[in-house]
Order: structure tokens, then sequence, then C-alpha cells
């Protein structure tokens, strides 16, 4: 693969799946060197990128990367960063292993990052991360969280050039997804309509008892649904270590509160003429509307 703008010539060469990126590389394996060029395109704002491997695993934290952007005095500024956590600045630092040669060029809205990689010998297969995100005052800003952000991460055979993305990754978007449609078929479907059936079918007499039981198993299975998402949710967290969406989250858990009281209170339902009655139909009301409202 000729490069003809840098005057380096690759071996192989690979188009990564997300966000406009490829890696070009020519590797030695009895001595463990690793020439690259990752090339970003499209970059039409100020943006930092980033290309890493990762030693320890399939995800971001414990990625060894190399990051560059481009400065509001028009220079390149290009390092190499230890990712430890999903929150870090992307702070200069050595890597595990050593690198040569670095440096980073920006033309026609693409980032190119050269360098010359010591891998331990005879490496074969590594995990590979990549990644942008806005610049803000000359220094890198949180990428996103979600989308290609979140699903850019390979294997990548240094010999056969063969790269694919992890199960990991596809683990999650699949997660995420069951995620969102059982929360929706709970509290967005099945839990409102509950509420609409005990609130404008039970005032007609011909409607009691049939209203109760419809109101009844409508709630009850929301909440069992519900159940099942909120399950997912904590996996889906326990897979994602380090991101958190905080106002999500507490949604999520007022809600899941609020059901559980409702249901609760199917337990402690009085008869109609008991004296407790009208206490636990202010109960009752009152966690249901602030559910709806929530």
């Amino acid at each position: 693969m000729d490069m003809a703008k840098s005057n380096k010539v690759f071996s192989a060469c690979n188009d990564l799946p997300y966000l406009d990126s490829f890696l070009h590389w020519t590797y030695d394996p009895s001595s463990g060197t690793a020439q690259i060029a990752f090339r970003h395109t499209g970059i039409a704002s100020p943006r930092w990128v980033a290309w890493a491997i990762n030693p320890e695993g399939k995800g971001m934290v414990g990625s060894q990367a190399l990051v560059a952007f481009q400065k509001s005095d028009g220079t390149m500024s290009v390092y190499t960063s230890p990712v430890t956590s999903y929150r870090t600045q992307l702070q200069k630092g050595d890597l595990s292993f050593g690198v040569s040669d670095l440096s980073a060029t920006y033309s026609n809205n693409e980032i190119v990052i050269f360098a010359t990689l010591e891998l331990p010998k005879n490496t074969t297969t590594v995990n590979q991360v990549w990644q942008d995100g806005p610049v803000l005052n000359d220094s890198p800003g949180t990428h996103d969280l979600s989308g290609a952000n979140v699903q850019s991460m390979a294997t990548l055979n240094l010999l056969s050039g063969q790269s694919a993305t992890t199960g990991t990754t596809n683990s999650k978007i699949r997660s995420k997804y069951i995620h969102g449609v059982l929360n929706t078929i709970s509290w967005g479907i099945m839990m409102p309509l509950g509420v609409v059936i005990a609130r404008y079918v039970s005032v007609f007499e011909s409607a009691d008892p049939a209203w109760f039981y419809l109101h009844v198993t409508c709630q009850t299975s929301a909440y069992i649904v519900g159940v099942v998402g909120w399950t997912t949710g904590l996996l889906l967290g326990k897979k994602s270590p380090g991101i958190q969406h905080t106002a999500h989250r507490t949604i999520g858990i007022l809600l899941f509160s609020l059901a559980t009281l409702q249901v609760l209170s199917l337990r402690l339902r009085p008869k109609k003429d008991h004296r407790y009655r009208l206490y636990w139909n202010i109960y009752h009301r009152s966690v249901g509307y602030t559910r709806s409202s929530s």
C-alpha cells in the first residue's frame, strides 16, 4: 500500500468498520516491529483521533493509544496515552511497549498517525481500538458514548490482515436493543394502558369487575416485563464499567420503585367496605399519578 503524500509504503491495509478509519501496516514478526499508519477521514471540524492496541482485553480500558489532533495555531499535537479508565482525558504517558517515529499530518479533512511499534516477538493477533472526539481549548474532549463510538474495536491478525469485531461489542448492542424494547413495552405501553382502563373504563357499571381484572393483568404483566428490562440494564452496566448515565439511571430507579409499590398494593388491597379502604385508595392513586407523571 503506497501512501504517496508521506512517501511511505506498507505491505497491508484494512478498512476499519466504523468512524471512517483505515489502518496500514508492515509487520516483522521475528522482531515484533510494526510500522503503522492510522487514517481517519471526513474530519470537518476540530477533532482528535486515536488508535490503540489493548494487550489486556477487548475494550478501551487498558488500551495503549496514539493520539493526534490539529491545534488552533495549525500545528499537530501527537503523543502516546495509556488509557486507564473511561473518564480519562487522554493524558500523555508512556505505553507498555516501545513507540518510535511518531508523527501526524492533517490534510483534506484527514488525519494520519504514523508510528513504529515494538511489540513482543512473534505477536500475531492484537486487540485494536480506535476513536475520535471533539477538541476543546486545544485538548481532547469526551467522545460520544453511543453508536459507532462504542463499536469501534476489533481483533486484527497482523500476518493475514483479517479483522473481526468483538463478540463483546455485538453482545452489548444486542443487550441495548433488548433493554430498550422491553422497557418501551413495559413502561411505555402496558403500564399506561392499565392506567387508562382504571381511569376511564371503571366508570361504567357494566364493566365491573372486568375492568379490574384487565387493569391488574396489564399492570402485573408490565411489571414482569419491566423486571426483565431492569435486569438487562444491570447487565449492561456490568459490561460497561466506568460509563454512567446518571439521569437515565435515576429515572429507572424511580419508575421501578413506584411500580413495585403499586404491585405490592394489590396484596394489601382491603375490601370496599373496610375502614382502611379510603387510605388505601389515597395511597394507590397517589403512587399511580406520581409514576404516570415521572
